[in-house]
C-alpha cells in the first residue's frame, strides 16, 4: 500500500484508523406544491444550523483561541446570507422547485464561484459554504450527521475530508491524527490540525480505499 500527499500538519503518530464516512445526502427533484411552507422549512433549517455552529464555535474558542472560533463567525454569516436566501427564494416560488434542490443548487453554485477564483485563499472558502450547506440540507432532510466528537478511543481519522467543523470537534486527546483524501495547506482543517498539533496529511486521493477500520 503507498499513499502520498500533502503534509498539512508535522509530526508522526502511529494509532488504529478511524474511517469517518460521509453521511449520503440525496437530494429530491420532485416540485413543491406549497411555497410558503418549503420557506418555512428552510427559515426552520437556516435557525437550528446557526445555533449548532454557535455552540461548536463555543467549544472551539474554549478548546482553542478566538482567531480560530472566528471561523464559526463566518459560517453563521453563511448560513444568514440574505443573497442565498434570496436567490433560494426566487428558485421556490418562481419554479416551485423544492426548497432542499434550491438551496443545494445555490450553495453549489456559491461553493464553485469560490472553487474558481485564482487565490489559494478563496478557493478554501469553498469548504466553508458546503460545511455550511450540508448542515442545513441535512437538517432540512431530518438527517443526523456524524459528529468527531464521540470518538472516545486513541485513532487516526481518515475521511475523504474533514469540515472546518469535524475539526473543531476533534479531541486531541483521542484523535492523533488525521489523513483525507482531498483538501491542502491553506484548508481550516489543516489550519486546525497545526493549531491543536496533531500530525495531518491532506490530499491523498486514495487514503479511504486503503484502510478499514482498525487497520
Amino acid at each position: 500500500m503507498k499513499v502520498s500527499g500533502i503534509g498539512a500538519s508535522s509530526g508522526i503518530v502511529i494509532s488504529k484508523v478511524f474511517r469517518l464516512e460521509d453521511v449520503t445526502l440525496d437530494i429530491p427533484t420532485h416540485k413543491c406544491k406549497d411555497t410558503k411552507e418549503e420557506l418555512i422549512k428552510l427559515k426552520d433549517a437556516i435557525k437550528k444550523a446557526q445555533q449548532t455552529i454557535s455552540v461548536i464555535k463555543k467549544n472551539t474558542l474554549e478548546s482553542l483561541d478566538e482567531e480560530h472560533a472566528m471561523i464559526f463567525d463566518a459560517h453563521i454569516q453563511i448560513a444568514n446570507d440574505p443573497e442565498i436566501y434570496a436567490q433560494v427564494k426566487q428558485q421556490v416560488e418562481s419554479q416551485n422547485v423544492n426548497v432542499v434542490k434550491a438551496y443545494s443548487d445555490i450553495t453549489t453554485m456559491f461553493a464553485d464561484l469560490f472553487a474558481s477564483m485564482d487565490n489559494a485563499y478563496m478557493k478554501e472558502r469553498a469548504a466553508d459554504v458546503k460545511d455550511v450547506s450540508r448542515r442545513v440540507i441535512a437538517n432540512l432532510l431530518g438527517i443526523t450527521l456524524n459528529d468527531p466528537s464521540t470518538i472516545n478511543s486513541e485513532v487516526i481519522v481518515c475521511a475523504n475530508d474533514l469540515t472546518p467543523s469535524d475539526t473543531a470537534q476533534l479531541n486531541k486527546k483521542y484523535v492523533k491524527g488525521f489523513v483525507t483524501n482531498i483538501g491542502g495547506r491553506t484548508s481550516h482543517s489543516a489550519i486546525m490540525a497545526r493549531t491543536l498539533e496533531i500530525p495531518a496529511v491532506v490530499g491523498t486521493n486514495n487514503i479511504l480505499d486503503s484502510v478499514e477500520d482498525g487497520d
